[in-house]
């Protein structure tokens, strides 16, 4: 680099190890390899192999290609040739990039989690651990660095099927943080997979007629190096990160940025009772409106199909009889508009039921061992996974006409899971496909035919794959304890706060509001028709109404103090201030507290101010630049009227009498 600092390669001196696969015999090898030759030049080089299933047998040619782009080395897997009866699964590079500790402060971070950062001095030896579903695969965010003399190397493994690697190797003072990845050529028909079939279920393990699913995406990543300014302090994470995000896809919706987005859980098989009319629907819809001050809803409605959750697909002809009907369904949707709320449906196109009258044995999805995929029995009777690139290569894309024109989709829809699995493979000898083929020809094109017909889908985990092609998940994940003993950052909210939306699932009735705001999450609950209207109160007023401000500013800064974070947000006089001793947290807009333990005092839009508290109380709120003191009126909520509040106003700050979840309104003239 200009500065002088230096980034070592593969520091052990490890050869590059292969896995390969020989059909007859059937079996698998590890195997060790060097280059043969090479071609270097300014602006990159290639690196010839043979890999050598045995001593006199060459199993596969390839090559690895390092391509430079200024500060940028991209590495990538090229010109694959595999001999008569050998198969290339993997690469494995666990040591792209070194940093060693003797290093002038060297550190390490990763994202997929959430974020977490260690000085290498501090950090334990261990690596990122494997994924249940999809291993070293870093499904999230595959984003990890590591720095030291102010420089900053950052990965990303930009290939969805690709492992990406983080290690901490040796003993100190002599420990060093490696970044690499696992070059993914084929799926590995020997290995053994988890299928989702619950807790304690087998794995289904691949014999001699699994095929090896070729991954149908060029094999790559991308090491960013990158150093101070002359005279500048030394680089951290966040300009790591802050660096990703600049290259990362905008949001392609804005539709859900001002949104009270929840589901209502409306039948299942098993319930004696429906769990929720559509009639009870509008009542719960309805009531938010009241206590909400006419705040925008997206209400998705989950079970609303033959007998209820998880029932009947892929088949989508029949409403729930039980709760109201095809009749009783569009009477809903269309007299919840005046409620400034938008109903539609919780669908899901990766499940399907024998008892279906669209059942088709074809379009299911075959595990390693052959047989068809049966998944669980979520609401009574055992679901089978489909295979998604055959399905909408068939029946899928009139699913899709049929579901927007019959239920006239408001133009959003929740498909559920989709997202969640970005990567689900099929070993249907028939109709193979590599997870990336089930990605490109049937997750994107469900996306693709909804869009044709006006409709934008929302899903479930937020995934890489899926960034700047949906715009809302469910949730993201995490955290999970750092292997390497680090502490948490919002690496995950840093990239990726322009180009996706995402929540915290979950209906407890006490919020996890500490996580919500450090990781910028929304609170996306699925209630049930009988939930308190407390708790759907609390979502709104201390999760969403400070989320509405926040996920729309971009965060520049973080700072922690022991037991205190600090990150700060764009703009002047923006921060969420977090103490996770005292379990206490506080939000600050345009230098005004907005927010802290459990009370909410947020400007909502421009015109309100949203006051609620758990407790009762005096609270006190900032009126925003350009609102006159003067004309401003209170007003407390309930279900079926409002009524007047006395406040105190000194200068621009205004305090009202709060009772405990009793919200009140401000408004400006």
């Amino acid at each position: 680099m200009k500065s002088g600092v230096r980034f070592k390669g593969e520091a052990l001196g490890a050869a590059l190890k292969v896995r390969l696969c020989r059909r007859e015999p059937w079996g698998f090898a590890q195997v060790s390899t060097k280059p043969k030759s090479s071609n270097i030049s300014k602006h990159g080089a290639d690196f010839d192999f043979t890999a050598m299933y045995a001593s006199n047998t060459a199993a596969v040619d390839f090559t690895l290609r390092y391509t430079i782009e200024n500060r940028c080395v991209r590495v990538t897997l090229e010109k694959v040739r595999e001999r008569d009866g050998f198969e290339l699964i993997s690469l494995s590079m666990p040591s792209l990039v070194s940093v060693g500790e003797s290093d002038a402060d060297a550190w390490l971070a990763h994202g997929d989690s959430g974020g977490d950062v260690v000085a290498l001095r501090e950090a334990k030896t261990g690596q990122l651990g494997l994924n249940s579903f999809w291993g070293e695969i870093n499904g999230i965010l595959p984003v990890i660095m590591a720095g030291h003399s102010g420089a900053i190397c950052v990965q990303e493994t930009t290939a969805f099927m690709d492992g990406t690697l983080l290690s901490v190797t040796g003993e100190a003072p002599n420990r060093w943080a490696n970044l690499g990845t696992t070059k993914a050529f084929r799926v590995d028909g020997g290995g053994c997979y988890n299928m989702n079939l619950g807790r304690g279920a087998p794995r289904s393990c691949g014999n001699k007629l699994t095929p090896n699913l070729i991954v149908e995406q060029k094999s790559a990543c991308r090491l960013d190096f990158l150093e101070p300014d002359a005279g500048a302090g030394a680089l951290n994470w966040i300009d790591g990160a802050k660096f990703v995000r600049a290259r990362m896809p905008e949001i392609p919706n804005h539709f859900y940025d001002d949104k009270f987005i929840y589901g209502i859980r409306t039948d299942e098989p098993t319930f004696p009772q429906p769990s929720a009319t559509f009639e009870h629907c509008e009542e719960m819809i309805r009531a938010i409106h009241a206590l909400t001050d006419g705040s925008p809803q997206l209400v998705h409605l989950w079970g609303w199909q033959f007998r209820g959750k998880d029932t009947g697909y892929p088949a989508v002809n029949v409403v729930d009889e039980r709760i109201g009907g095809y009749d009783g369904m569009m009477r809903l949707m269309e007299q919840s508009k005046p409620l400034n709320a938008t109903v539609s449906l919780s669908d899901n196109y990766d499940d399907a039921y024998r008892s279906s009258p669209a059942w088709n044995e074809e379009m299911i999805a075959r595990k390693p061992d052959g047989d068809l995929w049966k998944s669980r029995a979520w609401t009574g009777e055992a679901s089978y996974i489909q295979g998604l690139a055959k399905y909408m290569e068939g029946p899928g894309p009139e699913r899709v006409r049929y579901t927007c024109e019959r239920y006239k989709l408001p133009g959003t829809i929740h498909v559920d899971v989709l997202s969640y699995f970005a990567i689900r493979n099929d070993w249907d000898l028939k109709h193979p496909a590599s997870g990336i083929r089930n990605l490109r020809a049937g997750r994107y094109r469900i996306l693709d035919e909804f869009k044709n017909h006006g409709v934008d889908v929302t899903s479930e985990g937020l995934r890489y794959p899926y960034i700047g092609k949906i715009s809302m998940c469910w949730y993201a994940g995490g955290p999970s304890p750092c292997p390497f003993g680090g502490k948490p950052v919002p690496m995950l909210a840093l990239i990726y706060r322009k180009s996706a939306v995402w929540g915290r699932a979950g209906n407890h009735a006490t919020l996890p509001l500490l996580l919500m705001m450090f990781y910028g999450e929304a609170q996306h609950s699925i209630y049930n028709g009988d939930v308190p209207i407390e708790n759907m109160l609390d979502s709104f007023y201390l999760a969403m109404v400070p989320w509405f401000r926040l996920h729309l500013l971009n965060i520049e800064g973080f700072e922690r103090a022991q037991d205190q974070t600090t990150t700060i947000l764009e703009g002047s006089g923006n921060q969420v201030a977090i103490d996770w001793g005292k379990k206490s947290y506080s939000v600050t807009l345009d230098g005004a507290e907005v927010a802290r333990d459990n009370s909410t005092f947020c400007p909502l839009g421009r015109d309100r101010i949203a006051m609620y508290s758990i407790v009762d109380g005096p609270l006190t709120a900032t009126l925003p630049a350009g609102w006159d003191a003067r004309s401003v009126t209170a007003k407390a909520l309930f279900t079926d009227h409002t009524e007047p509040v006395k406040f105190h106003l000194d200068g621009r700050r205004v305090t009202v009498q709060m009772q405990s979840r009793r919200p009140v309104m401000i408004h400006r003239s």
